[in-house]
């Protein structure tokens, strides 16, 4: 005779059935998961519109400082340096090749009659071995941008077959601005020069 064991269910799979009939989780979870996601979203959307933060770099690794833009009439009185260094500081073997540098600092509607106008120069100075080296005062050179004119003043030192003479020199330069290329990267141009 086979003696009968009744089966006693556990509660827990009893109360699981019981919570899905009644659908009580699913919307527990589906409300959860909705007010998780506006929250993210309105997390996304506070980030999107913040500034966003730049490192600037160096190659070498160190972070670039701000700085405030140069002042015009110092960057001028470079570019106007490197044009003397090239037009009025020479000598015969280098002549031809400073007044090639020169040309940066001209357009190119004027090229034509600057390479007339310095063609005398350097062919003067290879034949008759003349050097010339000019040195403008800082305090004297004065820089006016509403006229586009430069005034300098200072010395020039002219050497003749190894003789040497010094001069004045009163110069006025006449700018304008325009491209800025690899030569010239002030551009900065010269478009008139008159010499006293």
């Amino acid at each position: 005779m086979q003696e009968h064991i009744p089966l006693k269910l556990p509660n827990f799979p009893k109360a699981i059935g019981q919570l899905r009939h009644s659908n009580q989780f699913l919307k527990i979870s589906a409300l959860a998961s909705y007010s998780f996601c506006l929250l993210l979203l309105g997390f996304v959307f506070y980030q999107a519109t913040k500034s966003p933060i730049v490192l600037s770099l160096a190659p070498d690794g160190s972070t670039y400082e701000m700085v405030a833009f140069p002042k015009a009439e110092n960057e001028i009185a470079k570019a106007i340096n490197e044009y003397i260094e090239r037009r009025y500081k020479w000598d015969p073997q280098t002549v031809v090749k400073k007044l090639e540098m020169a040309e940066a600092f001209i357009l190119p509607q004027g090229r034509k009659a600057f390479q007339m106008a310095t063609a005398n120069v350097a062919k003067f100075s290879t034949e008759k071995l003349v050097s010339q080296r000019i040195y403008p005062e800082p305090a004297k050179t004065k820089i006016n941008l509403e006229r586009r004119i430069i005034s300098l003043q200072g010395d020039r030192i002219t050497s003749i077959q190894g003789l040497r003479a010094a001069g004045e020199l009163k110069l006025e330069l006449i700018f304008e601005n325009g491209p800025r290329t690899v030569q010239n990267p002030w551009g900065i141009y010269i478009t008139k020069e008159r010499e006293e």
